[in-house]
Formats: structure tokens, sequence, C-alpha cells
């Protein structure tokens, strides 16, 4: 997993959008998003019409029966698990959500009871990796560092040896 990766998600047109006749101008293919501005009516010049960019990941969630739909699953197993595998792997990690109110930040981290977003999914799968861990591997761990503050300093200080600015882990 290279240091930052980029995912952009399109929700669907919400109630309001709907009852204003609304279209989706935002379309995913692969990785990469294009937004379709409509036509005006007017003669617009072609090349302002559209934009495409290319992400790490494109999520198109505007049509539940599409077959490119993606859904809070689909999300966590291309970002979620890669978030974690990162943090077992002695990395720190982040995820960061950024985007206008009303775009779907909130139900994509979170999502619902039913229907868990990243951060859930996230918490429940650490945990359980947690638990599998081999507990030897946690008292092994609990035992080295152990040792390392209860031996006797390079300074010669024999009180609290393992406080010692001196002694390194």
């Amino acid at each position: 997993m290279s240091s930052v990766q980029v995912a952009v998600r399109v929700r669907p047109l919400n109630e309001r959008e709907k009852l204003l006749s609304s279209k989706v101008i935002i379309h995913m293919r692969g990785n990469t998003t294009s937004i379709h501005k409509p036509s005006s009516g007017r003669v617009d010049k072609l090349k302002d019409r559209g934009k495409t960019f290319s992400y790490d990941h494109s999520f198109d969630s505007t049509d539940v029966d599409s077959p490119t739909f993606a859904s809070q699953e689909k999300i966590f197993k291309d970002v979620g698990s890669n978030v974690l595998k990162t943090a077992f792997d002695g990395f720190n990690a982040c995820v960061f959500a950024y985007g206008q109110t009303g775009s779907g930040k909130s139900y994509t981290m979170m999502g619902h009871k039913v229907d868990k977003g990243l951060i859930p999914r996230i918490c429940d799968e650490l945990f359980l990796e947690i638990s599998n861990r081999n507990k030897s591997e946690a008292m092994s761990f609990h035992t080295e560092v152990r040792r390392d503050f209860a031996s006797p300093c390079e300074c010669g200080q024999t009180e609290n040896p393992g406080l010692c600015q001196e002694n390194e882990l």
C-alpha cells in the first residue's frame, strides 16, 4: 500500500434532488471519475462540458441495482482492510473524510445500525484480530519489555534502572 491513497464515493440522489428532477452528472469507470455538465440549451464548448479525474478508488453508490454499485462492505474491503493491515504491520494509519455538507461522509464513515460504515467495521475487525492473535506473542512482548526495564543501567545507577535516560529499549 502506498503511503497515501485517495478514494472518491458518489452517493445516490437524495429526496430533494429527486423532487427537483436532478440528474446524476458524476460517472465512474474503474478508478476514473468523470463530471459531465449537462447542456444548458445554448451552444456550449465541448471542452467545458466535462472533466475526468483518476483516483486510487472510485466508488459509485448512485444506483443499488447497478452491477458496479459500491456497498459499505466493498468500501471496507477495498479501503478499510488496507488500513488494518498497515496498522498491524506497525505503521500509523488514518482515514480522512472530506467533502461538502450532505455529500455522504458520515454515512460512509459510520453507516447505520444494519449497514455499518468504515469506522465500525474497522473497529470490529481490529478487536477480532487482537482476540485471535496468539496469547504467547503478547506474553513474549510483555516479558521482553519487563526485562529491559529491570536491566541495570550502563551508567551504574541501581535505583529505578528502567527509568534511566541512557537505557535504550
